[in-house]
């Protein structure tokens, strides 16, 4: 029976990855922090010690696991907290680097590490790749990231294999409130007490099921092997957060306001599980649109679980209903308890030489349109215009107060007064409202910003350290194309390719000749990986890179596509027709710029320059290197070719293959018309110092020859090797 060993409190992904390897008939082991935490029912054992502790070793060595697997991003147990972050990255990075100590000593076979998308904090345009460096800002995302770096280095200078996992986005249907840590039961826990969401719809979200995440473990760390070190999982299901957010309004069947609260720049973090779906049948089966409702029923069931004593408010509870209505009416039974009393002193004071110039009723309105505003400086007016008629109705009758044009005076004033006061006091409100909603949006602005100005930085960093190192000025590029006016004649291709890998610091560069409007052939290539489209090309199969070429563009492969050149160029004549294409392989997507692509163009210029002037040399010089009225060099012309072809193969590049042709009675002209039409234009026929005939084939190894020369004797041209003659 195999076994495991779980690093990690008891959250969502602890509790799913026990329930499948259970299943699976692995014996489990936990490793836990707090003593609090009961046992699953399906684990075998539970160690309960901090992760840093001595103790570890001894655990480790106890149970003896097939395989130790530490939640690492996903564990409970760090909260990363405002107050705490610093000690808990401490925390974090040391637990983990004694765990990653106690397996390699114990010879644990396999160890692995769960990430997250945390670690890509910048903003991404493309699906982000495993080899595309990471970007922490914030404190947890720099722990995590220095745990991968742990994680990689215990890889390589030890005998325990790791495993780094990121797993994106993860998400699960919550237990408690404490459980809501994740994008999707976030939303829905606001949604239940609030009733309001406040959504990004520039915030793209891709989020990973935790069924889907405990399979994917399970067929990683099942394998009998693995290719590689690190790995992506995730849904690749994209969804913005206004989009989420609409979904939960759509299942809630209480009214749920979403207010779009869009501003900056478009967040995107989706990582490629390519990779991982190419090494192991995964497919990601749970899609949010199916959980998310299975989310909200169990929370609205659960109320208990997911909303504090102060929120549960239950429609059919009629206290909570009375304290509602309470709430709403208590400024108004505010205004009617201190009427009373302003009632009795106006009363009282209407005979008192003293007290007769005071208005109460006055006094009584703008202190509660100062309070309260406009709607109960309303109410409060209503209530003096009552109390001030009914004084008057002691020594006055109703007609005659209602025909007295000071009594409309007086409520003209009570009322202007009034309104007056609580539309200044609402004004105010709105401007505190205004002003700290102003204050939110600059908060996000200075956010956005601040991301920029980092951004902004790494490139002034980038071109500062360019123009200190000087590896890119004018001079520093002269100085290295001047090289091809040094090399040999013929020898201009080749040189190219040097100039070409240190000006953009590639070793995987390659140039192909464009022999007609359909194909492409291989002149010469710095590695293995710079040929791996082959020796001929045809362009109607990678039209996705010349219809940019022939534009006059240069092609970037965005995609980040490992099948296809990361850049390519092309150089065009005077008529422009394409002659001339340089492909870059493996170049850091960091480089993949605008300006390293206006680079790529001027070197090009350069090197197609070298090239139609080495060209010219060699016409001018034609009716001393060939034989009269044919294509056949002449002896030293064609030992020079040779020897260039020769010290390009030992450089690794080019290929080439040579054989020879028994000269005949024929004169040479009548061999050149049978011998040319029969190779490629770019193949050679020289003479021998025996008088005898030798073909250059270039970029054509030893197997590959045997198809010209079946060619050749069709036609009755005997050949042969070296050796037989």
């Amino acid at each position: 029976m195999s076994s495991i060993l779980i690093v990690g409190g008891y959250g969502t992904l602890s509790k799913e990855l026990i329930q499948k390897f259970y299943k699976e008939n692995w014996r489990i082991y936990t490793l836990i922090s707090d003593k609090k935490l009961r046992k699953p029912a399906h684990v075998f054992e539970q160690y309960v010690f901090r992760y840093d502790s001595d103790s570890v070793k001894e655990v480790i060595s106890s149970c003896r696991p097939d395989a130790i697997l530490f939640t690492g991003a996903y564990d409970p147990l760090y909260q990363w907290d405002e107050e705490s972050r610093t000690e808990e990255s401490l925390n974090y990075i040391t637990g983990l680097c004694n765990l990653l100590m106690c397996a390699a000593m114990a010879g644990i076979r396999h160890f692995i590490y769960v990430s997250s998308e945390k670690v890509f904090e910048d903003e991404y345009i493309v699906d982000i790749k495993e080899d595309m460096p990471t970007t922490p800002n914030s404190f947890p995302g720099m722990a995590i990231s220095q745990g991968e770096n742990l994680a990689m280095h215990f890889n390589q200078t030890t005998q325990c294999e790791v495993t780094v996992v990121r797993i994106a986005g993860l998400y699960g249907i919550p237990a408690n409130r404490e459980d809501c840590t994740d994008i999707y039961s976030e939303l829905c826990l606001k949604a239940l007490v609030s009733g309001r969401l406040e959504v990004n719809a520039k915030k793209v979200i891709s989020a990973l099921f935790v069924k889907d995440a405990a399979e994917a473990l399970y067929l990683l760390i099942n394998a009998p092997e693995r290719k590689q070190r690190l790995y992506h999982i995730s849904s690749m299901e994209e969804v913005t957060e206004d989009g989420a957010a609409r979904l939960i309004q759509e299942k809630y069947s209480n009214q749920i306001a979403v207010a779009d609260q869009t501003i900056g720049l478009m967040h995107r973090t989706i990582l490629s599980n390519e990779r991982f779906c190419r090494e192991f049948p995964f497919e990601a089966r749970n899609s949010y649109q199916e959980i998310l409702p299975q989310m909200i029923s169990f929370m609205k069931s659960h109320k208990n679980l997911f909303l504090q004593k102060e929120e549960r408010q239950e429609g059919k509870d009629v206290k909570t209903r009375i304290l509602r209505l309470l709430n709403k009416i208590f400024p108004f039974m505010e205004s009617i308890l201190f009427f009373i009393p302003f009632f009795i002193l106006n009363d009282r004071a209407a005979g008192s030489p003293y007290f007769s110039g005071i208005h109460f009723y006055l006094l009584y309105v703008l202190l509660f349109a100062a309070v309260h505003g406009r709607q109960q400086a309303i109410f409060a007016s209503l209530l003096s215009v009552i109390g001030y008629s009914l004084r008057q109705m002691h020594t006055s009758s109703g007609f005659s107060i209602l025909i007295d044009m000071n009594t409309y005076l007086w409520i003209a004033q009570i009322f202007v007064v009034g309104l007056t006061v609580g539309h200044l006091k609402d004004k105010f409100r709105e401007m505190e409202a205004d002003k700290k909603d102003r204050i939110d949006f600059l908060t996000e602005r200075l956010s956005d910003i601040t991301a920029i100005n980092s951004s902004n930085t790494k490139i002034k960093n980038y071109f500062a350290e360019k123009i200190i190192s000087s590896t890119e000025s004018i001079g520093r590029i002269y100085e290295i194309t001047s090289r091809l006016d040094k090399a040999a004649t013929g020898e201009v291709l080749f040189a190219a390719l040097d100039t070409v890998s240190e000006i953009m610091e590639t070793q995987d560069v390659s140039i192909y000749l464009v022999s007609d409007k359909e194909y492409c052939r291989l002149a010469s290539a710095s590695s293995e990986k710079a040929r791996s489209l082959g020796k001929s090309i045809p362009m109607n199969q990678y039209q996705a890179i010349f219809d940019v070429l022939r534009s006059k563009q240069v092609y970037i492969n965005r995609s980040l596509d490992s099948t296809l050149p990361m850049m390519a160029s092309a150089l065009f004549d005077d008529k422009g027709d394409m002659r001339i294409i340089i492909f870059l392989w493996d170049i850091p997507y960091e480089q993949m710029t605008l300006y390293q692509a206006n680079l790529l163009t001027v070197v090009g210029a350069l090197v197609y320059s070298g090239v139609v002037r080495d060209a010219d040399y060699l016409d001018a010089l034609a009716y001393r290197r060939f034989i009269p009225d044919t294509a056949i060099l002449q002896e030293a012309a064609f030992k020079e070719m040779l020897e260039i072809y020769r010290h390009a193969a030992e450089k690794g590049y080019a290929e080439l293959s040579v054989f020879y042709i028994k000269s005949g009675s024929q004169p040479l002209k009548e061999q050149n018309d049978m011998i040319r039409p029969l190779l490629r234009e770019t193949d050679y026929v020289g003479v021998t110092s025996d008088g005898n005939l030798a073909v250059l084939l270039t970029n054509t190894n030893a197997n590959e020859s045997i198809y010209a020369r079946k060619r050749l004797e069709e036609k009755g041209i005997k050949t042969y090797l070296e050796k037989e003659l």
